[in-house]
């Protein structure tokens, strides 16, 4: 692969990572930690350093599509793998070259994978607490297991389910939970030997402690990221990812000039106006100017536009600024991860870094 040269980068802090993971797996215990790392590990490709799994004993991971595991098959990772999305037909035959672990919600899936597979396939039930969006529904239970355990080659592993509001809504959390442990009561009946019960992601690893069962999926606080401000007095994590540019282009201009796309900006004075390699095709969908801003020199620059490609910010007060100098959209001291999400429409952090482009090269450092 040809290394690339793109001066924008989204640096990753690997030392951060393994703090992280250190500090959620004590807080754990003997609670399995079974980080989530669908959409290129949220945007970090720590799904492309496999070192960082090695160093930290993760022998279970999970992903969202057939196709991230296979890159990670191909990676050389030889760990378990689950793949959390309900599969389709055409990704079958992948799923039993690759060895991975399916989310089992779908019985006529089951009955086929049954009926061609030579091997014996793990399974982790996802039962419907509150989403609706996967898993097999409580009323449906009771007849769904009593159909999967006739089935040959196919083995119920785990059963699971997901937070709708883990953060945010207490009392619906309440009612999934209290549906998630009816549908473990009927599982049980069945004397069914279940290895994995998990229900609690990063929001829910505190609010619902009660819920750890034996596994607990981490997602966002890999990373170094809170799911909500109440977490921070739980447990210490180190934000992991810098996005970082240089400014490429600098031009002085007279008051009254226009700048960017239907004059969005119109200088009141004689101003000095910067370029930076960095726009909406980069990610930060839903940035908008006027109060967002990005750091230089420790100081805050505020964006007077933004176009596909390039931002331009207004640099006429800032000493020392020319072609090539460093320029952060976040630093994490300065301006953080959460700041931005809020100037996108008040969106998750989460969202902000799964969604940065590939175009963007990531730095491991």
């Amino acid at each position: 692969m040809t290394k690339s040269v793109r001066q924008t980068k989204l640096i990753v802090d690997l030392d951060a990572i393994f703090n992280n993971i250190v500090n959620i797996k004590k807080e754990l215990g003997d609670v399995m930690l079974l980080p989530v790392i669908k959409a290129n590990a949220y945007g970090t490709y720590i799904n492309k350093y496999l070192e960082i799994f090695h160093k930290c004993d993760i022998n279970y991971v999970a992903v969202a599509l057939v196709d991230e595991a296979i890159e990670l098959r191909n990676n050389g990772y030889i760990g378990n793998i689950l793949v959390l999305n309900p599969i389709l037909v055409e990704e079958v035959e992948a799923v039993l070259e690759y060895d991975v672990v399916i989310n089992g919600c779908d019985l006529d899936m089951l009955k086929y994978i049954s009926n061609i597979a030579k091997r014996e396939v793990k399974i982790h039930i996802e039962i419907e607490t509150g989403m609706t969006r996967t898993g097999v529904k409580l009323e449906d239970l009771d007849t769904f297991i009593d159909e999967v355990i006739t089935l040959d080659n196919i083995v119920v592993e785990g059963v699971f389910s997901h937070f709708s509001s883990s953060s945010k809504d207490r009392e619906y959390s309440l009612l999934q939970i209290n549906k998630f442990e009816e549908g473990l009561a009927i599982i049980k009946h069945k004397r069914i030997n279940i290895k994995y019960i998990h229900m609690c992601n990063s929001g829910a690893m505190f609010n619902y402690k009660e819920c750890r069962y034996n596994m607990v999926r981490i997602g966002i606080m890999l990373y170094g990221y809170y799911p909500s401000d109440k977490i921070k007095n739980y447990i210490d994590l180190k934000p992991s990812l810098t996005l970082k540019t240089k400014i490429n282009f600098i031009q002085s201009v007279k008051a009254n000039t226009a700048v960017g796309y239907n004059k969005n900006y119109i200088t009141n004075k004689d101003s000095i106006i910067a370029t930076i390699p960095f726009g909406f095709a980069d990610g930060l969908i839903g940035l908008e100017t006027g109060e967002p801003y990005v750091i230089i020199n420790e100081l805050k620059i505020k964006i007077v536009a933004i176009c596909m490609d390039y931002m331009m910010i207004d640099v006429t007060d800032i000493p020392n600024v020319k072609v090539g100098t460093d320029v952060f959209i976040w630093d994490n001291k300065n301006i953080t991860v959460e700041e931005v999400a809020k100037w996108c429409n008040g969106i998750c952090n989460y969202e902000i870094i799964s969604s940065l482009s590939e175009r963007i090269p990531r730095e491991f450092i």
